[in-house]
């Protein structure tokens, strides 16, 4: 981005200071006012590094050591999603960074706890319990890290004696803490409770209980204390229809689509590169940033793929990434995977403080 339109889009973000309802009643730094949209996913301007912190602050202050340094001084765009004043780097500030170290780092989920899907989990509608012989089962999520089974570079899920977490469950005898008895690729069988026969489901899941890593990374900017989460990137998490012509990334619960998306130039047009991805009700917030200005394209840097939370449905070792090939394209691959085009963008959110 050329220091002029920087300069320009700071301007805008405080000439619009006056403009809208105000919906950030604290000392954070930039507008207080919405610019565009609403109290659920709406626009309020730009600020700097300096009013705010730098990509290095921020990794200092999360412990994120992995993956490169980039864009450290870049301005973040305010906004408003679901009555939270959120602030989201312009550009990304690290890359060469798997999805792995940033939940060992607590910036996925923003939860408190160890999040949905810890790295290396298995879950959704693809594993089942079988009561006959004390098991959890699949048909192709692959537990051993195994290529010849279909997978490549696989994670393992556990080994005998390891104690697995199980949640989401619809029975309840179905959730808590088991250990591992043995394990093939399709088949771990347990000791500790006596499970119950069930069918997976969304968010019924599994994972190695020692992978669990609690997700309350946080930051205080002028008094304000906040969490430091991965932006949703798609409708839900676990997705349920990754395979499906729009990958399960409509709804008003996509976070990139209606904030990023709504700042992107081809919003006003809507001819979006890969429109199968985006809302057909989609609004227009005026900013018109470029894939240069967002470097959400290959062809303007490193870092163009955007590490989000939600875990994919198909394989469940699978992230979803945006990006890459634009602002509006949306992808998933292992999470721990290390590569230039991957990258660390944190959302950096504060409870909204009202005086109304």
């Amino acid at each position: 981005m050329s220091i002029y339109k920087m300069i320009t889009l700071l301007n805008y973000s405080r000439l619009k200071n006056s403009t809208g309802n105000q919906v950030d009643f604290s000392d954070l730094p930039g507008n207080k006012n919405i610019i565009a949209g609403d109290n659920n996913a709406g626009f309020l301007g730009f600020v700097t590094s300096a009013e705010l912190i730098s990509g290095s602050g921020i990794a200092t202050a999360i412990g994120l050591s992995a993956g490169t340094l980039i864009n450290d001084t870049t301005p973040w765009i305010k906004y408003i999603w679901k009555g939270k004043i959120c602030f989201y780097p312009l550009k990304p500030i690290r890359h060469s960074v798997t999805w792995d170290a940033i939940y060992n780092a607590g910036a996925v989920y923003g939860t408190g706890d160890e999040g949905l899907f810890p790295p290396m989990s298995r879950g959704g509608q693809l594993i089942s319990i079988d009561t006959t012989d004390n098991s959890i089962n699949t048909t192709n999520q692959n537990f051993l890290g195994d290529k010849s089974a279909g997978m490549d570079y696989a994670d393992t899920v556990g080994a005998v004696g390891d104690t697995l977490v199980l949640k989401g469950w619809t029975n309840a005898a179905n959730n808590g803490e088991v250990t591992i008895v043995s394990i093939t690729n399709t088949k771990i069988v347990v000791s500790g409770k006596t499970l119950v026969t069930e069918v997976g489901a969304m968010n019924k899941r599994f994972y190695k209980k020692t992978n669990a890593v609690t997700q309350n990374a946080s930051v205080t900017v002028n008094g304000v204390a906040g969490k430091v989460r991965l932006m949703r990137g798609a409708s839900q998490d676990q997705l349920s229809s990754y395979a499906d012509a729009d990958r399960d990334s409509i709804g008003v619960n996509n976070e990139w689509n209606w904030i990023i998306l709504q700042l992107h130039e081809q919003a006003k047009l809507k001819n979006w590169a890969y429109p199968a991805y985006v809302d057909s009700t989609l609004g227009d917030f005026g900013v018109y940033l470029t894939d240069q200005d967002l470097v959400t394209h290959y062809t303007f840097g490193s870092g163009s793929y955007r590490w989000c939370q939600e875990t994919s449905d198909i394989t469940a070792w699978r992230r979803v990434l945006r990006g890459y090939h634009g602002a509006s394209f949306l992808g998933a691959d292992h999470s721990w995977v290390t590569h230039s085009t991957y990258a660390f963008s944190p959302v950096l959110e504060f409870p909204q403080t009202s005086t109304l």
